[in-house]
């Protein structure tokens, strides 16, 4: 595929400012079966640590087959007996059920509430993006603010990208590209890859900064370095313009494969475009009973 056909999307998608949600993570769990049986009868004494490892077991399938209905199990276990990271397990394994009913998110949402109001950055944190992007949870932006906010007093990297975010787009809160810069760069020190990839937009852009893009690079292959496939589509873009590096476009090009095998949603569509561009194919829209849908239509070879 010739590159030149992603050049409208390129400067149509232009550096973007991302938010950040929480996904649920287990601890270590490797266990033998002989340990597994021991850990069943210690749980049932209300032992925390085997509760906690039965949760990692099943959640990540580790010595034995994948079960987030027994590691649910255990993790309401824990959370009867007042431990706030079964409560936070549980919670987050309820919201991220393929198709959640309401009585899971009522019941996931006053799990990490009540984690969250004792003080837990992460869970403050995990709450306040769900909020925010209505992700998961419904949109709410006071609370959304309130646990971020929360958070970020307590410099976690995620809230502190995430209410950067909202001061650049004035979401929730007064713009004020000043206050954007100082909550990433403190998001940055606690190595936050899309605190990295944020404020390299406001270098790239000049916001609230002197306009840098030599730094928005370093900063994006930073991000890059700590995992951000995200960061990539940005990268791909400096790449393509030769902004603040040598112009490559074969290498930018690389990058916007690699997020979007990543699953980078941008990516992919930049990706899909350009191949149906190249194919000579277009999008039609027609509406029926009120809903609009779209095809594509390509020449008959």
């Amino acid at each position: 595929m010739q590159f030149t056909q992603m050049k409208r999307y390129f400067y149509a998608i232009g550096f973007s400012c991302l938010i950040g949600f929480a996904i649920p993570t287990y601890a270590d769990s490797k266990s033998s079966s002989t340990d597994v049986k021991q850990l069943i009868q210690k749980a049932k004494q209300g032992d925390i640590d085997a509760i906690h490892k039965l949760i990692a077991m099943y959640g990540k399938g580790e010595t034995v087959s994948k079960d987030d209905q027994k590691a649910l199990q255990y993790s309401r276990q824990g959370a009867t007996l007042g431990d706030a990271q079964s409560k936070y397990m549980a919670g987050m394994i309820l919201l991220h059920r393929t198709n959640p009913s309401q009585q899971d998110i009522a019941e996931a949402t006053q799990y990490l509430t009540d984690v969250a109001e004792s003080g837990h950055a992460h869970t403050q944190a995990t709450l306040g993006s769900y909020y925010l992007t209505g992700e998961l949870l419904p949109k709410n932006m006071a609370l959304g603010i309130k646990w971020t906010e929360a958070a970020a007093q307590q410099d976690h990297g995620l809230a502190l990208n995430n209410l950067g975010w909202m001061y650049y787009k004035g979401t929730g809160v007064k713009q004020d590209y000043k206050k954007a810069v100082e909550y990433l760069e403190k998001g940055v020190k606690q190595n936050n890859t899309l605190a990295y990839t944020n404020l390299a937009t406001l270098y790239s852009r000049g916001d609230g900064v002197k306009q840098n893009h030599k730094k928005a690079v370093q900063l994006l292959e930073k991000a890059i370095e700590l995992g951000e496939e995200k960061a990539k589509v940005n990268l791909a873009l400096a790449y393509y313009q030769g902004l603040g590096i040598k112009k490559d476009q074969d290498k930018a090009y690389q990058l916007i494969q690699e997020a979007a095998v990543a699953g980078v949603p941008e990516a992919i569509a930049m990706l899909q475009r350009s191949q149906t561009d190249a194919q000579g194919c277009r999008e039609v829209k027609s509406m029926v009973d009120g809903k609009v849908y779209t095809a594509i239509e390509c020449p008959i070879t």
